[in-house]
């Protein structure tokens, strides 16, 4: 399951930090101190995750590591917005975009500003979390990363429903559901369907609109995403 595969990425994680340590490798352990971040995010424990990140990105800023320093700021982001603090997530992923920026480093700002989008979306400003999101997909599109393009056509789909426009949020669900055939992404097809879903029956083809809710359930069942499940009914 995918939390045995978690509690695993832990331990080993913590190996790897024990070497670091023994080694002197500073570098090491700050990327550990986020990996072991981002596996407790994974479970679940917001609070730890945050804890290792703060710890990562004290390493990075001792030993002028500034992608780690990015890495960092964009991983608490993450970590915030899971626990709907969503104007610390800003700061974060503010700072993030800047490092990127001024990096050079076209995925950790694509990143950015789509954390940026998804934090704006769950503050209600939905205009501005259309920005971001637009200037996520340009990159996407510039880097020629198909798994993140089709994830940016899902926000900008979420968020324009939330602005009440269905039509246009179908358009960019199916370019997501598009993407997610082509690359055999089961679970990007499975939101794709089940944000269809929320779009038909928006406009009240409520008929297609269950047909792409089913879709969903069943995706959700082969791949064993209880949520999607939840959602699906």
């Amino acid at each position: 399951t995918r939390r045995s595969s978690d509690l695993k990425a832990v331990e080993y994680h913590e190996n790897s930090l024990k070497i670091a340590k023994e080694i002197g490798d500073r570098a090491r352990e700050g990327q550990t101190y986020g990996n072991l971040g981002n596996a407790y995010q994974s479970l679940g424990d917001c609070r730890k995750a945050i804890e290792y990140h703060k710890k990562d990105l004290k390493i990075a800023k001792e030993i002028g590591d500034q992608a780690g320093e990015g890495r960092a700021h964009g991983n608490l982001g993450n970590a915030y917005w899971s626990l709907c603090e969503y104007q610390k997530a800003i700061t974060y992923y503010e700072t993030h975009l800047k490092i990127a920026i001024k990096m050079r480093d076209l995925a950790g700002e694509e990143a950015a500003c789509g954390g940026l989008g998804n934090a704006y979306c769950s503050l209600g400003d939905y205009q501005k979390a259309i920005e971001y999101h637009k200037k996520s997909l340009k990159i996407a599109v510039k880097i020629n990363d198909r798994a993140v393009e089709g994830r940016v056509y899902g926000n900008l789909g979420n968020a324009y429903q939330s602005l009440g426009d269905s039509r246009k949020a179908i358009k960019y669900h199916e370019k997501l559901l598009e993407i997610a055939i082509e690359i055999d992404d089961r679970g990007g097809k499975g939101t794709a369907y089940g944000n269809l879903g929320i779009g038909y029956q928006s406009l009240g083809d409520y008929r297609r609109g269950i047909e792409y809710h089913q879709k969903h359930l069943k995706i959700a069942k082969e791949i064993g995403d209880r949520v999607g499940e939840g959602r699906a009914y």
